[in-house]
């Protein structure tokens, strides 16, 4: 269960610092008309995965139960991983007050194309493809506003979920010891940031 849960992770986890980097852009996606008047950029907000055609995806998903995003936190992070990497370029396709399309092509042939829907004041859909050594991998993600941040962890899960229920902090920790001491410490902060994550 580990792996896809994992595998989710990172998906989500890229696919919300995009989303960060989107809202808080220096570059030609900062001219959003989306995130014009809107408090996306701070608070929590629980995300739902809708849809997605990887199973894998839809296993984890309901393995991690209910998952918040805090904007706070990502913003910062967001400012190490701008949206607008150098070997990609993003092109915006629509700019409404309701809706951006972005399509991003990159210098390897892999790309996205993002369809950000504002549903209404607290609630975004964001339709996501993503192109890959000439695989497609679609996946559909409600976001909902629900107040202020709960602690200083990035993604914030329920305690109660399967995820949470069977991790095992001290064996995540192990893990990270038979890495390069070059890559060590950023692993057991990842690893204790992600029990923080349980609430």
């Amino acid at each position: 269960m580990h792996r896809f849960i994992l595998g989710l992770l990172r998906v989500v986890l890229l696919a919300d610092l995009t989303l960060a980097g989107t809202v808080h852009a220096a570059g030609p996606l900062s001219e959003l008309k989306l995130f014009k008047s809107t408090p996306m950029g701070q608070g929590l907000w629980r995300m739902e995965l809708v849809s997605s055609d990887d199973p894998q995806m839809a296993r984890g998903a309901a393995a991690m139960g209910q998952t918040g995003l805090c904007m706070d936190v990502a913003k910062q992070m967001s400012r190490n991983t701008p949206a607008e990497d150098p070997r990609c370029t993003p092109q915006v396709l629509r700019n409404t007050d309701s809706q951006a399309e972005i399509e991003i092509n990159c210098k390897d042939g892999g790309g996205s194309r993002m369809l950000m829907t504002r549903e209404s004041d607290k609630s975004y859909l964001m339709d996501t493809t993503v192109s890959k050594d000439g695989k497609q991998r679609n996946f559909k993600v409600r976001y909902t506003h629900a107040g202020a941040c709960k602690g200083e962890s990035m993604m914030q899960f329920d305690k109660n979920s399967p995820m949470c229920k069977h991790m095992d902090p001290a064996r995540m920790l192990a893990r990270c010891a038979s890495l390069p001491e070059s890559s060590r410490a950023q692993c057991e902060q990842q690893m204790k940031g992600l029990a923080a994550s349980c609430q």
